[in-house]
């Protein structure tokens, strides 16, 4: 029995990106601590919420909050010492789910953000879902940055829902970032849908807020002291 944290993951939007943050979360214990026992690994618990979709707007937002509360108080309750979420959309419930438990919760948004603040660019391209753009999520931890969108945003969602149906329009989305966006420097992934299409793909300008995430619950979920 190792001393890592459990980790908790709300979980489900989408589905598939859960499934990646799991695979990236593995990955990292592998490369950074040689884990390769089961027992290397920490003790993870994913329960997959299908909230409302958030993907366009936030029309059921009382009824997401209950479903949120739930699975904050399953996931406490299961004995997770740390939440997460794999979803840039949700961060906009950041603030709710805080106020629902005492075990600390990693946001993707700001571990997204404190990515971008170490490059220090006057500006970033957001890839992501009209709700996290239109609803500021990363332009309220962004104070000095502006953070735009792509004109075509309409194309953007397009893949993302293809990408969410299992079509798998990788090549098409690589074509995007290489044409129609090689004029920016600095390019955030900032929803976990898009993140699975860049799995393998190197390229300095993307901040991928997937990897953001991971990093960060691995870094949170090293082992405990014998105080703790």
């Amino acid at each position: 029995m190792n001393n890592y944290k459990k980790i908790g993951i709300i979980g489900g939007m989408g589905p598939e990106s859960t499934a990646l943050l799991y695979q990236e979360v593995i990955r990292s214990f592998q490369t950074r601590f040689e884990a390769y026992k089961d027992e290397d690994f920490p003790e993870m618990l994913i329960h997959n919420l299908p909230i409302p979709d958030i993907t366009v707007n936030v029309e059921q937002e009382e009824l997401v909050r209950k479903m949120l509360s739930r699975s904050v108080h399953f996931l406490e309750q299961s004995g997770s010492e740390l939440i997460a979420f794999p979803c840039n959309s949700l961060n906009y419930f950041v603030d709710y789910l805080t106020s629902q438990t005492d075990i600390p919760l990693v946001s993707i948004v700001e571990e997204t953000c404190q990515a971008i603040r170490q490059k220090n660019p006057q500006e970033v391209l957001l890839l992501s879902t009209p709700t996290t753009f239109e609803k500021g999520l990363y332009q309220r931890y962004l104070r000095g940055t502006r953070v735009i969108r792509p004109q075509d945003y309409a194309k953007i969602l397009d893949v993302i829902v293809r990408t969410l149906k299992g079509e798998n329009p990788r090549v098409e989305f690589v074509e995007m970032l290489e044409r129609e966006y090689s004029m920016y420097d600095n390019i955030v992934i900032g929803c976990t849908d898009l993140s699975i299409l860049v799995q393998n793909y190197r390229d300095e300008r993307l901040i991928d807020s997937l990897k953001c995430l991971s990093n960060s619950i691995v870094q949170n979920c090293a082992p405990k002291t014998n105080d703790s």
